[in-house]
């Protein structure tokens, strides 16, 4: 059997054939996302890449991750922000299912990405049955797995970390994403710098680079500490692509962690970098298609 994925982000939709196993049969496209500053074509976007690949494979199914949040039982999307206007509401699954004849399920990127992560990120006999998934990026991004399964809420936003509140009224996405990093980063120096820079400010010591980097693992730290009394998870998985720089990251963090939590014996979780990079959302998508959609 073989199944569609679909990866929609607010720059780029990817998609790919894949097997029962994840495993890709065809290579993975990419096509920009369409969107304007008042509105965004999206659904025609999904529906022409359903069209042209089902005139070439006769797949069983579609599988799609998404940003923003999502109703993944009417597969229709409930909130999204700015940065993809007028996509509140849009009613994914519907549309497929009718252009299609297949089922389809949709669910938020980040828990694709979470579920991705436990599928194809541990070998069977050792996957947790708690994790937390975190996106580092433009914002911060989370997912929560429960007893080996996705935890959505009530209404399907339960993750929403990036909104967790820290001390003097920023939220924890205001200091622990990217974003903030690299623009905490341009106010210290008097000049932007990319990601790359930043790091190679900060293996060669200097010291502006070294106060906006420990600003932001301490940040991070608040944030993860919350997790940990919440949650008590076994895993937590940090991703996006400042975690290619985890060799410095994750000691920094750790260590915090270490300093500001009450007591070490509540600091259980295991914190590693994702292993999964930009194929996490379409092997989620297709885990919870197989094996979490009702």
């Amino acid at each position: 059997m073989s199944y569609l994925g679909i990866d929609i982000g607010g720059t780029f939709i990817k998609y790919a054939l894949l097997d029962e196993q994840g495993e890709a049969l065809t290579k993975t496209y990419r096509v920009k996302t369409h969107c304007t500053d008042t509105t965004n074509y999206i659904l025609d976007q999904v529906i022409e890449i359903c069209q042209t690949m089902q005139a070439k494979y006769d797949f069983d199914g579609v599988a799609v991750a998404t940003a923003g949040v999502v109703d993944s039982t009417s597969g229709t999307i409930t909130y999204a922000g700015y940065t993809i206007p007028e996509y509140t509401g849009t009613p994914i699954k519907k549309r497929v299912e009718s252009v299609t004849n297949r089922c389809c399920t949709v669910i938020n990127d980040v828990n694709a990405a979470c579920l991705g992560e436990y599928w194809k990120g541990f070998v069977p006999d050792s996957r947790p049955q708690s994790m937390v998934c975190l996106t580092i990026g433009t914002g911060v991004g989370g997912a929560v797995l429960i007893d080996g399964h996705l935890y959505e809420g009530k209404t399907y936003m339960a993750g929403e970390v990036g909104y967790l509140p820290l001390p003097g009224g920023r939220m924890f996405q205001d200091m622990a994403s990217t974003t903030a990093l690299l623009a905490h980063a341009q106010e210290a120096l008097g000049y932007r710098v990319s990601g790359e820079q930043f790091f190679a400010l900060l293996n060669d010591k200097d010291e502006k680079a070294r106060f906006v980097f420990d600003t932001f693992i301490d940040s991070l730290a608040q944030g993860l500490l919350t997790i940990h009394y919440l949650l008590n998870p076994e895993y937590i998985v940090l991703g996006g692509g400042v975690l290619a720089q985890s060799a410095i990251i994750l000691p920094a963090l750790k260590q915090r962690l270490s300093d500001i939590a009450i007591d070490k014996r509540f600091l259980t979780a295991k914190i590693s970098a994702a292993q999964l990079g930009n194929n996490a959302g379409m092997l989620g998508a297709l885990y919870y298609h197989l094996h979490e959609a009702h």
